[in-house]
């Protein structure tokens, strides 16, 4: 059950490992830098673990469609949002956000508090429920978006077919009503958040794709408001903010790399399929959508993560974190 006390003395185990990586990091002198656009869910996400654990941070804004510049040269090609950066290191898509939040500062909340594979279970469910939230919103705004920002969608979600969506489709409302009804029925336990007491990523998960609702769908409100329970969830998770933010334009970006420290990078096993691939070059993509292509010299690989060597600017090296699981490698050449 959750919440059971070796549930809690896992968590606990898990926060002191994490207080014992935070010397990798002098927290007084990093800033975290946090690039994104505020109108994705995923950005939101990002964002709500700012406030779970009542962080200061920074954030330079990308541009919603490609081209993407500065975001493509700080990741090696990479495009999505959010992109969290601490001096040298650079983290892609929230799992590793998460994780590199968690050991930046151990002193608060944890966000992976349930343990990896619940962990991994929550994320990749809100991932499924994005799908028919996105193709709610592409239904419902594509008539008023310029040709670019058009073209440039088709091009990010090639798996979609523009033509055949319909804002009122009934199966799609039916899959929407049916993900919501099983955070309903988590909050069913009695608990103030999914996993318990206290908000961690379970939360951050669900939440970004009810604010998508909330903020873009007004649609699917309706279907929201039959479940009081996660009405008064949303605004437990409101409440929580996030965090204290100082908007910055990119040149703070490229200080904090020159000066920034670079942690130490994961062993990388002998059993690691992948293991004789590392000082070469590879290429790294997202398998759900068309994020930009990251190129990069392989420095680490293990179950958790991929670490790739890239220049984002002349003479200056980062450290790029891609998940190990929903990214694919390919050797360049």
């Amino acid at each position: 059950m959750l919440g059971d006390t070796s549930d809690l003395d896992a968590t606990a185990a898990r926060r002191q490992g994490l207080q014992a990586l935070t010397g990798i990091i002098d927290m007084a002198s990093t800033a975290l830098i946090l690039h994104q656009y505020d109108i994705s869910p995923f950005s939101q996400k990002a964002q709500k673990m700012m406030g779970l654990k009542g962080l200061s941070w920074q954030s330079v804004e990308m541009p919603m469609i490609a081209p993407k510049p500065d975001v493509e040269a700080l990741t090696g090609g990479y495009r999505g949002t959010p992109v969290l950066q601490i001096g040298r290191d650079v983290f892609i898509d929230n799992w590793m956000i998460a994780r590199a939040l968690d050991e930046f500062d151990a002193s608060g909340p944890v966000i992976n508090a349930q343990g990896g594979l619940r962990e991994a279970a929550l994320y990749a469910w809100g991932e499924r429920l994005f799908t028919p939230l996105l193709h709610a919103a592409l239904a419902a705004y594509q008539s008023e978006w310029d040709a670019d920002f058009l073209a440039d969608r088709k091009r990010v979600f090639p798996d979609v077919d523009f033509d055949t969506l319909d804002v009122s489709d009934p199966d799609r409302r039916s899959q929407v009503r049916a993900y919501l009804g099983t955070v309903e029925a988590q909050l069913g336990l009695g608990q103030d958040f999914l996993g318990g007491t206290q908000a961690d990523s379970w939360d951050i998960h669900v939440w970004g794709m009810v604010w998508m609702i909330h903020s873009a769908l007004p649609a699917l409100m309706p279907i929201v408001g039959t479940f009081p329970p996660l009405t008064d969830w949303y605004e437990r998770m409101s409440a929580l903010g996030t965090g204290d933010r100082e908007d910055v334009e990119i040149d703070v970006a490229w200080q904090a790399l020159k000066e920034g420290p670079a942690r130490p990078l994961p062993d990388t096993s002998d059993q690691e399929p992948l293991a004789q691939w590392v000082d070469e070059v590879v290429d790294i993509s997202a398998g759900s959508a068309d994020r930009g292509s990251a190129s990069g010299r392989l420095l680490a690989v293990d179950h958790e993560q991929v670490v790739l060597g890239v220049e984002p600017i002349a003479g200056e090296a980062a450290q790029v974190w891609f998940p190990r699981f929903g990214y694919h490698l390919k050797q360049r050449g």
